[in-house]
């Protein structure tokens, strides 16, 4: 079968030359390649093997787009510093097959790429996963999961590093996700999701030092207690990871962050009012702006 890629790519140098690339190298491949989502609208995307898209697009855009990317047989999505702030663990989240941050070796991504056409047009044998025995795995880890605390239910260790949390939860995502169950019985369906969502609740809080410290003091005081109650967030000190919801908005908050730490307080200036922009009445944002402000004042 042809192998039919769409690129979806705001850098039109890197967009061709990337289709360029991969029409020399992928045997057969017909490759189309469009730099915005009203293009991407007028094609046939369900016909295609997968769709490389890159976060270098207006702030939400490509989740925006995810509906009309997903349609083809798979996606693979590149990260680039200049884009949104994105993460293998959201790539997994929304779908991805596979991720890749810019810049990337060539050869990884062409293997890359060459494996996922194989898979999306089934030239790889995918297991069946509705066997009998995951059935029931999934029906027994539905209902054992309610009595479990985060870590008990990614199957680590409470000493787990950052790196072991992050492999534990991309695996448990992954397994489960409900991307895989679109086809079977609506229960199995719902169970899954469930399992998802709690995935990602137990990375949220065991990936965050505040959070972790809260829950590992809760499940020592309260053992019965499982799950992190999230209106602690004001229990501890306020951080652009908890209080900023836009990743644009978080992202200029950081550079902000670090300008101040280098008593550049116009430059951080700045970058808060980019990030205000996105994110209007932020308590955070507009006590960071206070103290920029503050330490203008004194260098004058």
């Amino acid at each position: 079968m042809k192998a039919k890629i769409l690129i979806l790519m705001k850098d039109e140098n890197y967009l061709l030359s990337l289709k360029k690339f991969l029409l020399s190298k992928v045997e057969g491949s017909e490759v189309t390649a469009v730099a915005d989502i009203k293009s991407l609208n007028q094609l046939p995307v369900s016909e295609f093997s997968t769709v490389i898209v890159s976060s270098l697009l207006k702030e939400g855009t490509w989740l925006k787009a995810l509906p009309v990317i997903k349609k083809a047989k798979s996606f693979i999505l590149l990260a680039v510093s200049e884009g949104a702030d994105v993460s293998e663990s959201i790539a997994v989240k929304y779908g991805a097959d596979a991720f890749f941050k810019l810049p990337v070796n060539s050869d990884t991504l062409l293997a890359t790429v060459k494996n996922v056409i194989e898979k999306a047009n089934g030239k790889v044998k995918v297991p069946d996963i509705m066997t009998r025995d995951f059935i029931e795995t999934i029906k027994n880890f539905f209902l054992e999961m309610n009595g479990l605390n985060y870590y008990e239910f990614l199957g680590i260790e409470k000493g787990s590093d950052a790196g072991e949390i992050k492999k534990k939860y991309i695996s448990l995502a992954r397994k489960y996700h409900p991307d895989k169950f679109r086809n079977v019985p609506s229960e199995i369906r719902n169970m899954v999701y469930e399992i998802t969502k709690r995935a990602n609740e137990a990375y949220s809080v065991l990936n965050h030092p505040n959070r972790r410290v809260l829950y590992d003091k809760m499940i020592i005081e309260k053992p019965e207690s499982k799950r992190f109650d999230f209106r602690n967030r004001v229990a501890y000190e306020e951080n652009l990871e908890d209080t900023i919801e836009n990743p644009q908005a978080r992202r200029f908050a950081r550079l902000a962050e670090q300008a101040m730490k280098q008593n550049d307080y116009k430059a951080a200036l700045t970058q808060l009012k980019m990030a205000a922009s996105m994110e209007k009445n932020n308590s955070y944002l507009e006590k960071l702006m206070k103290e920029a402000e503050e330490g203008m004042k004194q260098d004058q």
